[in-house]
């Protein structure tokens, strides 16, 4: 059942407005998030636990019991205190990408609580919440960026990972790393990413280990050899073109100062051109 549409639906019949704040719809979204974490403690590891508070740099703290027992309430405090925004965010980063969440099953042996469910529940609250974020999972890897349009997250993000060769994809994950960390800092770096993954995407089509700018003349007579369209050939040149200039006074030998704004053209006008070679190249 899809909640958010029949609740949008609902809001359209007796027309009304929800007139919630960013501030409060982002507290919606820490509530339900809590509430899916709610023993997230239990089901990890006392090496786990201890591997989320080193990278907080946090005190371990223990909950001592009788008979030399003891229980962790780090994780679900760290989620309870933290009220900025990015950090919330950055800690569920650091949750799937680093813990070992354990499974475990009921009586009847049916999955109670996993990582898989876990990410699962994640992507229904993110989808309930008016909020900058999203979420995508590629093989073991899940990663949470900003939102952009949902029809071009889904077809220029989800999709471009779902083609991408190894050295590609870890290219374009480290791009929208960054990206969702924002900083002047980290957006150079997501520009370095996407030059990357764009540069090793058109080896693996090419099949070659030339540079990108080396490559860029490659397609370019790939494109040709195959009769593709000469204006929209001129076209492609054109953009790698101005992206290999870009990269380079911004990325591969400079500190440029870019935007979010340029950050996330950069994701998108990458995965665009890398959508197209992969469907014109087998």
């Amino acid at each position: 059942m899809d909640i958010k549409k029949k609740l949008q639906e609902f809001n359209k019949r007796f027309n009304f407005i929800d007139d919630s704040s960013y501030n409060e719809e982002f507290i919606k979204f820490k509530t339900r998030v809590l509430n899916i974490f709610t023993h997230i403690d239990n089901h990890v590891s006392d090496k786990g636990i201890a591997l989320f508070c080193q990278i907080l740099g946090i005190p371990e703290k223990w909950v001592h019991l009788p008979y030399g027992k003891s229980y962790s309430e780090n994780i679900i405090n760290a989620l309870v205190r933290e009220d900025n925004e990015k950090k919330f965010y950055r800690l569920l980063q650091i949750i799937f990408s680093f813990l070992p969440i354990e499974t475990s099953r009921n009586i009847y042996y049916e999955i109670e609580y996993s990582r898989e469910k876990l990410i699962n529940q994640i992507s229904e609250a993110i989808d309930l919440s008016n909020i900058n974020l999203s979420i995508t999972v590629k093989k073991e890897e899940v990663i949470f960026y900003p939102k952009g349009e949902t029809t071009l997250d889904k077809v220029l993000v989800d999709e471009v990972l779902s083609f991408l060769n190894e050295e590609s994809q870890k290219h374009f994950i480290d791009a929208l790393t960054s990206y969702l960390n924002f900083s002047t800092k980290n957006a150079v770096k997501s520009a370095e990413s996407i030059r990357r993954s764009l540069e090793e995407f058109l080896r693996f089509k090419l099949q070659n280990q030339k540079g990108l700018k080396e490559n860029i003349d490659e397609l370019q007579k790939r494109l040709k050899s195959d009769k593709r369209d000469s204006n929209l050939r001129k076209i492609i040149f054109q953009i790698f073109n101005y992206l290999d200039t870009y990269f380079n006074e911004n990325s591969k030998h400079k500190d440029g100062n870019i935007d979010d704004s340029e950050n996330e053209f950069l994701i998108y006008q990458s995965g665009l051109l890398m959508r197209y070679i992969h469907k014109v190249i087998s």
